[in-house]
């Protein structure tokens, strides 16, 4: 990312990712309106704020779950989804299985799918 704005937003995003993050507050952060934000990292990050947030949140429990014994229905709070059902049909959407079958594959595959 060339836009140090952006890669600023990007790295607010990975530093917060379990928190409410709103547009509008990412924007202001880096000096910028919101549709110019989201125009600036779609056309730099080639995905929407909205999409890399999200990614960043499954990655996230991705990593808790081949790390840890907790619940699909924790992990989906923890990493900021506020309905366990949106989380299980985004997660299953991003990874191809569901949350719990994630959890039961290998350890080698796990990896190989969080880097994605």
């Amino acid at each position: 990312m060339t836009d140090h704005r952006i890669a600023r937003v990007v790295a607010l995003i990975q530093e917060r990712w379990s928190a409410p993050l709103r547009i509008a507050e990412l924007a202001r952060h880096v000096g910028l309106g919101v549709s110019r934000l989201e125009h600036l990292f779609r056309q730099q990050a080639r995905v929407s704020i909205r999409t890399f947030i999200r990614d960043e949140r499954l990655t996230a429990a991705a990593r808790l779950l081949a790390s840890t014994d907790e619940r699909v229905s924790v992990i989906a709070f923890q990493v900021g989804f506020q309905d366990a059902a949106n989380f299980n049909h985004a997660f299953k959407k991003r990874f191809g299985v569901s949350p719990r079958e994630y959890r039961l594959r290998d350890g080698r595959h796990q990896k190989a799918e969080i880097t994605k």
